[in-house]
C-alpha cells in the first residue's frame, strides 16, 4: 500500500471518528451529519480548539421560535473560527423548502439541517425542543439542556431571566474550563412521536378522537391562528399524541401541587358558581378517550368514520354575522421579535348620528400569532388622547399596563378561545354618539418582527331595549404586597344598593396573582359562589358570560379573596430581587378587581337611556 493510500485512510478514519465520537447510552456511536435543506450532507464538527452547538428545534413550537433572536446573539458573540452553530429541525412534515423558508422568515444566522425522524435527537437524549448540545473538537458532548431560563415552563415566561447556560458552556469549552452545570433540564415542546403499532381494540382517530379535536381544539390549532401547531388531520394529531394527553390531564406535580388541565384553555374551576356560556371544559369521558388513544399508540381507524371536514385553513369560525360598526386603528402596530409581553392601546374616535345600544362585541385579532389579550372600552371625547386632549390614534404604550382602573365605559375583554355572544334580549351597553373607543391589546413576541392591526366589531341592538348594562368593580386599592412573601391574601367587598342581575364576571390581577375566588353573601346569610380561579395566568384573562342572569338581591355583599406571590420563586415576578408592590397603573404594579356586569332587576321606570346609579 502506498504512503498516499495510507494517509488517505488515516484521514478518513480520523474524520469518521470525529463525526461518530458521540455515543448513546448503549455505547453506540451517533452520526453527527445531517441532510441540509438543499439535500446535501452536512457534517457537524467543532473547529480545532473550538466548539459546535446543535440546537434541536421545531418550526411549530412557539418556544423554539421565540429563541431565534437569542441564538442569533450567541452565534454573533463568538467568531466562526471558534464556534459552529447548527439548527436541527425535527419536524417530519415540512419539506426542505419549508424549513429553509422558516429559517429565512425568522432571520436565523446559522445553517439549519434536518432530522425528520428525530433519530439523532433521540439517541443524543433530547427530550424536548428546543434543546441544545455543546460539543468540543473531539466530538464529546460537554453540555446538554436549556438555552437559558427565559421559560420556566411551557406557556410560562420568566419576567426577569437571569441565566445563560448555553452561552456560558460555549465560553467554558473555548478556554478549556469545566462547565459548572453540564446538564440542565430544558423547557419546550415534546419531540414529535414516531408511528408505533396499536392494539386491535382501542379508540381510533377517525371514530373517537377527531370529533373531540374538532369541538375543542381546531378553532385555535389551525393555520393562521394562535395555536402553535395544527390539529386538523390524523398525522398532525398523531405526532403530538403524548403532548395532547399531557395537557388535557390533571396530575400532581413533584412538589405536591396540582397541575391543572392546561388545554382547552378555561380557568374557572369546574362545579363552582353558575353555568357560563361557551364553556370550554372538556368532559371527563373525552379526556379519558384521548388518554386511551395515546396509550394505544394513536390508531388511525377507518376514514369512513371521520366527521365532516374542519373549516379550511384561513377561514373564520362562525361568528355573529356582519357587524353594524367595525372599528380599527388608524395604523399598524409593530411587535418586536423578542422580549417580554407588551401592552399597547389604540384610541379610535367615533361620531355617530345618535347614541347607540350595543348588544354584542366581536374581537378580531389581526395577527393571532402575537395577540394575547384585548379589552375594549370607551371614554368621553377628549379624555383618551392625553392631558392636552389630542387624539391618539396610533400604537402607543399603554400607561395602565394590563389593568382596568376606570370601568364606567368598559365593554368587554377577550383572550384566545373566547367566542362572541349576544347579550340577552332587551339588554345592551350604551355607547354615546361622540366618544373615543379605546382598544387595549397585549402582544407576545413570536421570535420574529410582526405587524398587527386588530379590529373590533360592534353589533347594535334591535327592537326595544329596556335595560342598560354597566360594570362595577369589587376592588381593594389599599393592596400591599411585601417582598419575599409567596402567599399574600387580599380581600375586597361591595354591597348591592338595589336588586340587580349579574350577566358577566371578569376577574383581574396581574403577574403576581396566584388565585381568586368571588362569592356573594345574600341578605339571608346564605353564601353563593360566583367564580374560582385556582391557577391564575395573566395571559388567559377574559370575561365570563353567564348562561342565565343571576339575581343579586339588594343588600347582597360580593366578596373577593385573592392571593399573590411576591417571592423570587415566582417566574412572573418582574422584580428580581422582589420589592414592595402596591396598587397602581403600571405593568409592574398590581390590582385586585372583580368586575361584574349588572343590570337593575326588573324593568326600569322612565325609559332606557339611563345608567344605574
Amino acid at each position: 500500500m502506498s504512503f498516499f493510500a495510507v494517509g488517505v485512510g488515516l484521514a478518513l478514519s480520523a474524520m469518521a471518528w470525529r463525526f461518530w465520537a458521540s455515543r448513546d447510552d448503549a455505547g453506540r456511536p451517533i452520526p453527527l451529519f445531517f441532510r441540509g435543506t438543499d439535500g446535501r450532507v452536512v457534517a457537524v464538527e467543532a473547529p480545532r480548539g473550538g466548539a459546535a452547538v446543535l440546537v434541536f428545534y421545531s418550526t411549530e413550537c412557539p418556544i423554539s421560535n421565540a429563541y431565534g433572536p437569542t441564538l442569533n446573539a450567541i452565534s454573533d458573540a463568538f467568531p466562526p473560527s471558534s464556534l459552529r452553530m447548527v439548527g436541527v429541525c425535527v419536524d417530519p412534515d415540512p419539506t426542505n423548502e419549508d424549513v429553509a423558508a422558516h429559517a429565512k422568515e425568522f432571520g436565523l444566522k446559522f445553517p439549519v439541517v434536518r432530522d425528520p425522524e428525530g433519530e439523532r435527537a433521540s439517541r443524543l437524549g433530547a427530550m424536548v425542543v428546543p434543546e441544545a448540545f455543546v460539543l468540543d473538537d473531539r466530538g464529546r458532548v460537554r453540555y446538554q439542556g436549556r438555552i437559558d431560563d427565559q421559560f420556566a415552563d411551557r406557556g410560562l415566561r420568566n419576567a426577569a431571566p437571569r441565566t445563560s447556560e448555553l452561552k456560558d458552556a460555549v465560553a467554558a469549552v473555548l478556554v478549556g474550563r469545566a462547565i459548572a452545570r453540564p446538564r440542565v433540564l430544558a423547557v419546550g415542546c415534546p419531540l414529535p412521536q414516531k408511528p408505533r403499532p396499536s392494539p386491535p381494540r382501542a379508540p381510533t382517530y377517525a371514530r373517537d378522537v377527531a370529533p373531540i379535536l374538532r369541538k375543542h381544539c381546531v378553532e385555535c390549532h389551525r393555520p393562521g391562528q394562535v395555536g402553535p401547531f395544527p390539529l386538523m388531520t390524523y398525522e398532525q394529531a398523531r405526532k403530538r399524541v403524548f403532548d395532547i394527553a399531557d395537557v388535557v390531564r390533571e396530575t400532581r406535580m413533584h412538589n405536591g401541587e396540582r397541575k391543572y388541565r392546561t388545554m382547552p384553555p378555561w380557568k374557572p374551576a369546574r362545579g363552582v358558581g353558575p353555568a357560563f356560556r361557551n364553556s370550554r371544559i372538556m368532559a371527563d369521558d373525552d379526556v379519558l378517550t384521548l388518554l386511551a388513544w395515546a396509550d394505544a399508540n394513536a390508531p388511525a381507524g377507518n376514514p369512513a368514520d371521520l366527521p365532516p371536514p374542519a373549516p379550511p385553513p384561513g377561514s373564520d369560525m362562525p361568528g355573529l354575522g356582519t357587524p353594524d360598526l367595525v372599528l380599527e386603528p388608524a395604523g399598524d402596530c409593530n411587535v418586536p421579535a423578542d422580549g417580554d409581553d407588551i401592552d399597547r392601546r389604540f384610541v379610535i374616535p367615533i361620531d355617530l348620528p345618535r347614541d347607540r345600544i350595543i348588544s354584542a362585541i366581536e374581537f378580531r385579532p389581526g395577527n393571532p400569532k402575537v395577540v394575547r389579550q384585548m379589552v375594549c372600552s370607551f371614554e368621553a371625547a377628549g379624555e383618551a388622547g392625553g392631558e392636552d386632549g389630542a387624539e391618539a390614534t396610533g400604537c402607543e404604550a399603554n400607561p395602565n399596563g394590563d389593568g382596568i382602573e376606570r370601568v364606567a365605559g368598559l365593554l368587554d375583554g377577550w383572550c384566545p378561545g373566547k367566542r362572541p355572544s349576544r347579550l340577552p334580549e332587551g339588554v345592551g351597553h350604551v355607547l354615546p354618539r361622540k366618544a373615543h373607543v379605546v382598544l387595549q391589546v397585549r402582544y407576545r413576541p413570536s421570535g420574529k418582527p410582526e405587524v398587527d392591526r386588530s379590529r373590533v366589531g360592534l353589533y347594535f341592538a334591535r327592537g326595544i331595549v329596556k335595560q342598560a348594562i354597566h360594570w362595577v368593580a369589587v376592588s381593594n386599592p389599599t393592596l400591599t404586597l411585601p417582598p419575599g412573601r409567596p402567599r399574600v391574601e387580599v380581600q375586597a367587598t361591595w354591597r348591592a344598593d338595589a336588586d340587580a342581575e349579574v350577566h358577566s364576571i371578569f376577574p383581574r390581577m396581574r403577574r403576581l396573582g396566584r388565585d381568586m375566588t368571588m362569592t356573594t353573601i345574600l341578605p339571608d346569610g346564605r353564601t353563593q359562589e360566583l367564580i374560582r380561579i385556582d391557577d391564575w395566568d395573566p395571559s388567559w384573562q377574559m370575561s365570563y358570560d353567564l348562561e342565565r342572569p343571576l339575581l343579586l338581591p339588594k343588600g347582597s355583599v360580593v366578596r373577593v379573596v385573592a392571593h399573590y406571590d411576591n417571592s423570587e420563586k415566582n417566574p412572573r415576578n418582574p422584580n428580581q430581587p422582589p420589592k414592595m408592590v402596591r396598587w397602581g397603573g403600571s405593568a409592574t404594579d398590581e390590582v385586585c378587581i372583580g368586575l361584574l356586569a349588572l343590570t337593575r332587576a326588573g324593568r326600569w321606570p322612565g325609559g332606557m337611556l339611563r345608567r344605574p346609579q
